[in-house]
């Protein structure tokens, strides 16, 4: 979606696209668990508030914003992970919550380094100017977890080498770890197949 709102993908028109779509997402994640449920749509229900008033008023929210944000996306991260991990089995479902999971991930760094970036400005070498560094910091955070490391943004403080070390090794162990269960599952149900089809013979 990115592609359509290339000036400001945190603000304005590209959050007010993606925000009722990222709830929705998180309703059906979360339909099983009502407690947790309420407390996501709250969080969405803060941010939708937390962004009309950061139109309207002059006081900048921007602290509150990526806290919410943080929040939101780290409980729907988790509970996608979770639902990965505990998956009885293999299925198209499951492979496409592995690469949600990959992309929350981008997310989540994102906001870390946009958190990092507004308490410490100058914390990545050659952002661009206003919006187009947070612009910057989203792609750099993707960039990160495939770990591609082109070299055009790098963290200049201590907090974002450690952030972007902390971003890049739990994107790693993810990868690592997904594609195991993904595979471990797939190989158990493939010699379950196989004893049942030997013991009909």
């Amino acid at each position: 979606m990115n592609i359509f709102f290339p000036d400001n993908i945190y603000g304005g028109m590209a959050q007010a696209v993606y925000l009722p779509f990222q709830l929705l997402a998180a309703t059906v994640l979360f339909e099983s668990k009502k407690s947790i449920l309420w407390l996501v749509l709250l969080f969405g229900v803060l941010l939708v508030g937390c962004r009309a008033l950061d139109l309207f008023f002059t006081r900048n929210i921007q602290n509150e914003l990526l806290l919410l944000y943080i929040c939101f996306f780290g409980s729907v991260t988790l509970e996608v992970f979770r639902q990965i991990y505990h998956a009885d089995m293999v299925t198209t479902k499951i492979v496409i919550a592995a690469v949600c999971g990959l992309l929350l991930l981008g997310y989540c760094g994102f906001y870390i380094f946009l958190t990092i970036e507004f308490h410490e400005p100058g914390s990545f070498n050659n952002l661009g100017p206003g919006v187009q560094a947070m612009n910057d910091l989203f792609y750099f955070s993707y960039i990160t977890i495939l770990t591609v490391g082109y070299g055009d943004i790098t963290p200049h403080t201590w907090i974002a080498k450690n952030a972007t070390v902390l971003v890049a090794l739990t994107a790693y162990i993810y990868s690592l770890v997904v594609i195991a269960t993904i595979v471990g599952e797939a190989v158990h149900v493939r010699k379950k197949s196989v004893a049942a089809t030997e013991r009909k013979s």
